[in-house]
């Protein structure tokens, strides 16, 4: 009895035993998916919050950059209205910018023009009341013109003397903003709603077509303290709900456009939120009926996992980080795929999409295993056909792929497997990120250590590491503003010294240089103030762009205007020149005008300095004659249409003298010279004398004698012929007997090269 007794007490003791670790089991199982649960909807919120911000970001940025072009136009229209001229060249040169598709005209007397003619909208709206609110943009709203669609506006009064005598609009359509950021959303794997906060009309909505309101959201179930009050009146913050489509929870995060006073919400499904949570707890349940063994070395392998998890989102939130902070850094780029590099234990890692962006990173010991040139461009476009292959028989977004040179990309490409082999590259991992429009972007690592690691790593940050680029790529407004001048809206000495670079590389044909000074600008300024000059630059400087549209427009200096245009015949430059001169005479306006021009660029300094001299040239000439008007009829000598006084002499001659010891056109058939700069630079009586004789005298008298033979070699006017009609510029570089260096340059003032006739000598400053 008492062994019975005793085996009983056992058999009660491990039953109690083994119930207890069940119970430990099950609450160690319910504790560790409870967390998951938890964590995942953390994580969720967050990132809701950060995708929303970025989205956010992007429309504030976009509809800003929208009001300033209408800010722009707006400003154009009013110069349109003081000059009693019509709207109509603003209308039909306008192009859909942004996302503006349209713009009209709001006047005084409630008429709304635009380029399909007017409309009257007395009734409809108030042009004293439109004109009271100053800039805005509206949220939904009905179309004025009769449309059945409804779309958004962005107004901006036009004011003449400070007063409003127009509205200038521009029409946002409910499906061009909705297409871009619809897009983004889907992107996100998200449903986005853009709202008027004062009407509760949603401007974007990505569940409804035509769009709902935020008040169709009143009647849902909301969990916990949330309530439709909450989100309604809340600046931001986060809510959740039940959706009455799938009866699932939605999981909300919401925010204030605060420059518009719009809302924005940004949510995913319950589905969505925990796909990855339920995925881990199935594989739990199933576990849970195995061993007290097998169920600790899983739960050691699920710790294992979760730090690696911790340490993958880790990483993962510190190179969205980078990504997010691209615009201020963009070395933050590279500084990412460092990071992919690093974290997989990759060779390299690397970014390229079908618009040219390419970056990658390698750690600097292995620099020499780096892909080059040809290399390169081959291992990209086979990674782009792989990626088109895909595309067509997957509607996925993002797609992984892994290639390894085996026996099967030996069948299929030997080309591309012997490459590999050759080059070590034993694994290729990538993701790709494919749109509807067929923009492809690829982010991968070539021979990662952990291909499953470096496969979440990159799918996990894939779409941020593209929109990263994208915003980096088409809203970078800084480096905008750096490349622009402010009064004019032309391009300022940054970007002529950035694309001066382009040019002498690119090397384009058919290639002009346009110089051009304003002339009377210190007269007009010290007659009518400095406004009234503000606002004479800006008309040249438009009327510049009106007429060398689509070229290269810059502003050099207070006065000064350059003009580059590529591709283009040098007749069809000068009727430019022409009609630009032509456009300046009802204004009052006067300038002078260099060109130079070449078949094939070789030297952008050189073209802007020959135009330049032949600026100063036609200018020259002008003082000589005081008040009357000279054109020159040839075109590639200078362009000038001047009125101005002597005051003006001396000021052009002191601005010469700092650059030019002397200018002279010399014609080589007759030997005859006619000074443009500093009548007594060469001495003597040169209107009596062969410019050879005068050469040869200041030769002897001013040159160094170490410089006698190579500057007399200038006396052979038929090698000078030749070296221009081979394209070149004869120039030399010498000393004079007091030290100080010159540069001689002789320039074509001839058309025809084959011929030459007429020259430019300058003696240059060095």
């Amino acid at each position: 009895m008492a062994i019975t007794y005793e085996r009983k007490r056992k058999k009660q003791s491990n039953i109690l035993y083994t119930v207890i670790t069940a119970i430990l089991i099950c609450a160690v199982f319910l504790t560790t998916v409870m967390s998951f649960y938890i964590k995942a909807e953390n994580d969720a919120y967050e990132m809701l919050h950060i995708q929303t911000k970025q989205i956010k970001d992007d429309l504030t940025l976009q509809l800003k950059s929208d009001r300033e072009n209408l800010i722009t136009m707006a400003n154009f229209a009013a110069k349109l209205y003081a000059d009693g001229e019509s709207y109509d060249i603003m209308f039909e040169s306008f192009k859909p910018i942004g996302l503006i598709a349209n713009i009209g005209i709001l006047n005084a007397d409630n008429t709304f023009m635009t380029k399909m003619g007017s409309v009257d909208l007395n009734g409809k709206i108030s042009f004293e009341e439109e004109a009271a609110c100053g800039e805005y943009i509206s949220g939904r709203v009905p179309d004025l013109t009769g449309g059945v669609d409804e779309l958004v506006r962005s107004a901006v009064p036009i004011k003449v003397n400070n007063e409003t005598v127009g509205i200038l609009y521009g029409v946002i359509p409910l499906d061009v903003i909705g297409e871009k950021y619809i897009n983004m959303a889907r992107e996100l794997d998200a449903q986005l709603f853009v709202y008027d906060k004062e009407t509760g009309k949603f401007i974007i909505d990505t569940i409804n077509d035509p769009p709902g309101e935020l008040s169709a959201l009143k009647s849902r179930k909301y969990n916990g303290d949330y309530s439709y009050e909450q989100m309604a009146s809340g600046d931001k913050g986060y809510s959740s709900f039940e959706s009455i489509r799938t009866g699932e929870d939605l999981y909300v995060h919401y925010s204030t456009i605060e420059d518009f006073n719009w809302g924005i919400m940004l949510a995913r499904y319950e589905t969505q939120v925990f796909a990855e949570t339920h995925k881990i707890s199935k594989n739990l349940i199933i576990m849970f009926g195995l061993t007290i063994l097998i169920i600790l070395a899983y739960l050691e392998l699920i710790l294992r996992s979760e730090k690696t998890r911790a340490r993958l989102h880790s990483e993962s939130s510190h190179i969205r980080k980078l990504l997010l902070e691209v615009n201020q850094q963009y070395t933050n780029v590279v500084e990412a795929l460092k990071h992919i590099k690093e974290f997989s234990g990759s060779r390299s890692a690397f970014f390229a999409d079908t618009d040219g962006e390419d970056f990658v990173y390698i750690k600097p010991s292995l620099k020499e295993e780096l892909l080059l040139g040809e290399d390169r461009k081959y291992f990209q476009s086979e990674l782009f056909r792989y990626a088109a292959d895909i595309h067509t028989v997957s509607e996925l977004m993002i797609n992984f792929m892994q290639i390894t040179p085996d026996t099967h990309l030996l069948k299929t490409n030997p080309e591309f497997y012997h490459f590999l082999f050759n080059h070590g590259i034993r694994e290729v991992s990538f993701v790709i990120i494919t749109d509807k429009n067929n923009h492809v972007s690829i982010l991968g690592a070539i021979n990662p250590k952990k291909s499953i690691v470096v496969r979440k790593l990159i799918e996990d940050i894939s779409v941020c590491f593209t929109i990263a680029i994208y915003n980096r790529k088409h809203l970078n407004r800084t480096e905008l503003a750096a490349t622009t001048d402010s009064l004019t809206g032309a391009l300022n000495r940054v970007a002529y010294k950035k694309d001066i670079l382009v040019f002498d590389e690119e090397k384009p044909e058919e290639f002009s240089c346009i110089y051009v000074d304003v002339n009377e600008l210190h007269i007009r300024n010290n007659k009518y103030g400095h406004a009234a000059g503000d606002e004479m630059l800006i008309y040249i400087a438009n009327s510049l762009k009106e007429v060398f549209f689509g070229q290269h427009i810059y502003r050099m200096g207070g006065d000064e205007f350059l003009v580059f245009a590529e591709k283009t015949e040098q007749a069809i430059v000068k009727q430019k020149i022409d009609a630009f001169v032509e456009q300046l005479n009802p204004m009052g306006y006067h300038v002078a005008i260099g060109m130079s021009y070449r078949t094939t660029n070789t030297n952008c300094e050189e073209m802007v300095r020959e135009a330049e001299i032949r600026m100063y040239e036609s200018k020259a000439q002008y003082y000589q004659n005081k008040e009357q008007i000279n054109i020159s009829e040839d075109t590639e000598k200078s362009y000038s249409q001047l009125k101005t006084g002597i005051r003006e002499i001396d000021t052009l001659i002191s601005v010469l003298k700092e650059h030019y010891n002397g200018i002279y056109r010399v014609s080589l058939d007759s030997d005859n010279a006619h000074r443009i700069l500093m009548p007594a630079y060469l001495g003597y009586k040169e209107d009596e004398e062969n410019f050879s004789k005068l050469l040869v005298r200041y030769i002897n008298d001013i040159i160094h004698p170490d410089f006698h033979r190579a500057v007399t070699s200038f006396l052979n006017y038929d090698a000078i012929k030749r070296q221009i009609s081979e394209g070149k510029t004869p120039s030399i570089t010498y000393k004079k007997v007091n030290g100080e260096t010159v540069i001689l340059s002789v320039y074509n003032l001839t058309d025809d090269n084959e011929n030459v006739k007429e020259t430019l000598w300058v003696f240059a400053r060095e």
